[in-house]
């Protein structure tokens, strides 16, 4: 895992690249290479994972002189891929590896062969060409940026700014902040800073700057024609290939460790590969109903792993929120991010690299919305669900994801009712804080997913899925994951979304995978045979945060003063009666606004340092 950047005619100075150096602390290249008449610089500051020797450096020759690589990330079957180019290799690195695929194959025979997470650029010195790409499911980010002629890419959006880029607010991409809680690639809240999307590729003609950009991944269109037990089997040999292949590592391993099954499962399978990683775990203590310490401590002694856990206070959590807001760079609404700040400090203290279960929800159909999609598709009378709407209005205020999935269940175009489904303010909650009720782009954006869907006999249940994992998943869970944790230069690997891996899982029929009061079925019966009932069907509590209690007690007067502040910079796009109902609802408790004052809140202290 490292920090990767370059740019086309700006010069890249050993102070900028030193932006990164929490990305990469075990060494630093930069390297200018004349293309035509055009400069070109590519820089990389490098954690040292696989090949720690100096025939891992970077950025990385091929043989024949004519490709560059400036490489973040993990090729998982690297090794594999190595078999098929007969040249004597300097040395291990997964690196090496691709540079020399590419010679040998090009970039577009070469990336559908890739199985891991990355992301990277590389160089055609020949025909004057830079291409950027991001993993299909875009667990390592990468942004970019142009002025003219010249051309910047970087891991982190610190660099761009830095380079002069990218110096004012995008007020669509706010309105897609206020739909979504995060903003797709490729737009970010910055003017002209752009992030590359999941499975694309950008080619740069560095005579000139100009770029098209490219998708190189596929939707799954076979199906699994076997029985459930026959998937269960399948899966089992599957997910055992998937954590053979990621626990590859010449550094310390372990796992990060919640109270759910899907990290406890690739802790056992990591057992049963013969590693036995320790195990790392955050809460709050006995007194609060979300704190995971005691039920993921359950699961590290069923498994026999050695387990350590950090109890951090909401006094500690609010004294580091500016400093999370700045690892991020994004304003995100996810409570998540503020004790994975702490839990990947207390990994550092002992390993390099940890194995997450993140990424498991989106292709196994685990959160309600997909549940609330099955109905409607049995009963689609929009009649009735409109006097369901009606009746819930004039009973009284309902519970966020119920309200959010009465609004969904009458409306007919598929892009429009995904984005209810997860809308963080509806189209009048927007217009009241923003003037404004559009969602920014948000349905024309998950349109683009739906059509790149439209050769897979997929039912929409299926597709809101699939298209979560390359949305939600990629542009606000991961990319939190991928900033907090490089932040303490530790890199986190995501082995549920092994690319073999989900490529199966999504070619099971939806049955398989939810129904009305099920989720993650198949997935649920093989854990089974790795841990005890008791685990396997404990009641889900995610990785949340008591906010809805602190904001009401010991938060309240810090949430009030940065969301109210009236020389705050935010009220430039903000309506402050609108940002004040919202709170007041919250406060009166007649209705759970956590949701959407986190989100405020994060953007309120991204403003500040802007």
């Amino acid at each position: 895992m490292c920090g990767i950047l370059g740019s086309i005619g700006l010069n890249i100075s050993h102070q900028i690249l030193e932006l990164l150096h929490h990305r990469g602390p075990d060494g630093q290249g930069v390297e200018q290479i004349n293309v035509g008449n055009q400069p070109v610089w590519l820089a990389h500051t490098r954690l040292s994972i696989l090949d720690l020797s100096p025939a891992g450096k970077q950025p990385m020759q091929s043989r024949d002189g004519r490709w560059r690589v400036t490489f973040n990330g993990e090729i998982y079957n690297h090794l594999g891929l190595r078999k098929s180019l007969d040249i004597p290799f300097r040395g291990h690195s997964d690196t090496e590896t691709l540079v020399e695929l590419i010679a040998a194959n090009g970039i577009d025979k070469t990336l559908p062969r890739l199985n891991g997470m990355f992301a990277f650029a590389a160089l055609d010195t020949l025909e004057g060409e830079l291409y950027l790409v991001r993993d299909p499911f875009g667990i390592k980010p990468l942004y970019y940026a142009q002025r003219g002629q010249s051309f910047a890419f970087s891991s982190e959006v610190r660099v761009l700014k830095m380079l002069g880029l990218g110096d004012d607010v995008d007020h669509q991409s706010l309105q897609l902040f206020m739909t979504l809680r995060y903003s797709p690639a490729p737009r970010t809240l910055w003017r002209g800073i752009k992030r590359v999307a999941p499975g694309h590729f950008l080619c740069v003609d560095v005579a000139n700057g100009s770029h098209e950009i490219s998708r190189y991944i596929e939707p799954v269109t076979h199906h699994f024609s076997g029985s459930m037990d026959d998937a269960v089997d399948r899966y089992r040999q599957e997910i055992q290939a998937a954590i053979h292949r990621q626990l590859l590592s010449d550094v310390p391993v372990g796992i990060l460790l919640s109270g759910g099954i899907d990290s406890a499962l690739v802790a056992a399978m990591a057992r049963e590969a013969g590693r036995d990683l320790p195990c790392f775990c955050v809460g709050f203590g006995k007194g609060y109903p979300e704190c995971e310490i005691e039920d993921a401590a359950e699961t590290a002694r069923v498994l026999r792993l050695p387990f350590s856990a950090v109890e951090v206070t909401p006094k500690q959590l609010l004294e580091v929120l500016p400093a999370i807001v700045r690892a991020v760079e994004e304003p995100l609404g996810t409570t998540s991010i503020m004790p994975m700040w702490y839990l990947v400090q207390k990994a550092r203290e002992n390993v390099t690299v940890v194995l997450t279960g993140q990424g498991t929800d989106e292709p196994w159909g685990g959160y309600r919305r997909y549940q609330v999609e099955m109905v409607r598709r049995l009963m689609p009378w929009n009649g009735l669900w409109k006097a369901a709407q009606a009746v819930a209005g004039f009973l009284g205020t309902l519970p966020d994801f119920l309200e959010r999935g009465l609004r969904t269940l009458p409306v007919a175009d598929m892009a429009a009712r995904s984005v209810e489904a997860c809308a963080l303010f509806s189209s009048a909650e927007r217009a009241m804080l923003l003037g404004d009720s559009s969602d920014g782009g948000a349905a024309e954006r998950m349109r683009y997913w739906l059509d790149w869907m439209d050769s897979a006999d997929c039912a929409p249940a299926e597709k809101m899925m699939r298209m979560d994992a390359r949305m939600n998943l990629a542009d606000d869970l991961l990319l939190y994951g991928d900033k907090i944790s490089m932040a303490v230069s530790l890199e986190a690997r995501v082995p549920m979304l092994d690319i073999e891996l989900v490529r199966f899982v999504e070619s099971l029929p939806l049955q398989y995978r939810v129904a009305l009061r099920k989720t993650k079925i198949v997935h649920k019966k093989m854990v089974e045979a790795y841990l005890p009932s008791s685990i396997v069907h404990r009641k889900k509590k995610g990785f949340g945060v008591p906010f809805g209690s602190w904001s009401r007690g010991p938060w309240k007067a810090f949430i009030q003063e940065t969301l109210l502040d009236h020389s705050a910079p935010h009220w430039d796009a903000l309506n402050r009666s609108g940002v004040e109902t919202i709170w007041n609802q919250h406060l009166k408790g007649k209705s759970d606004r956590s949701r959407q004052l986190f989100s405020l809140l994060m953007l309120a202290l991204w403003w500040r340092q802007q």
